[in-house]
């Protein structure tokens, strides 16, 4: 089968050429990655299910060692390049933080979530909820209620916070 010249509305031939090969590719790739998806779909929709899991299990382990202010216990949940953001705006990095907590400084008493939401991009999983509070800060106590943005790393072979954003609502 020859490839066919089309012309243009006025009759000017187009700077393009049909191709049959290329026509059957463009009716057939969407058909092939439909079925595709179908056969494939409770595998990636198990793994998918496993991975926003296992993020959500080490947002849990992670706010666990926060309120027994386990300091070793966080090292390993916090990634090096750890930005920190606290719903009164300060900014710290991984050791600032876990100075911070190992000092008793900031303690938690609670933290409580909820209506979690994660999504995975590849090895990086974005965390959006709300929170329940109870801190001690300089010997007060504080109770209220945030929204937060939580970003997780795969890092050898474990999720671990890179950054930290979270609002203090009303």
């Amino acid at each position: 089968m020859r490839p066919q010249r089309r012309s243009g509305v006025d009759g000017r031939p187009l700077n393009f050429t049909v191709r049959p090969h290329v026509i059957l590719l463009r009716l057939t790739l969407p058909l092939a990655l439909a079925v595709w998806s179908l056969h494939s779909g409770p595998v990636a929709a198990q793994a998918l299910g496993a991975a926003t899991q296992a993020v959500l299990a080490a947002e849990d382990q992670r706010f666990d060692a926060m309120v027994r202010g386990d300091t070793a216990a966080l090292r390993s949940l916090l990634a090096d390049g750890l930005t920190y953001t606290h719903s009164d705006g300060a900014q710290q990095s991984k050791a600032e933080f876990l100075q911070t907590i190992g000092s008793g400084a900031l303690r938690y008493q609670s933290i409580k979530p909820e209506g979690r939401v994660v999504r995975l991009r590849g090895d990086v999983g974005v965390v959006t909820g709300r929170s329940a509070m109870h801190v001690t800060v300089g010997g007060e106590v504080h109770a209220f209620t945030i929204q937060y943005l939580a970003v997780y790393q795969h890092r050898s072979g474990q999720w671990q916070l890179l950054a930290w954003q979270s609002t203090r609502l009303p």
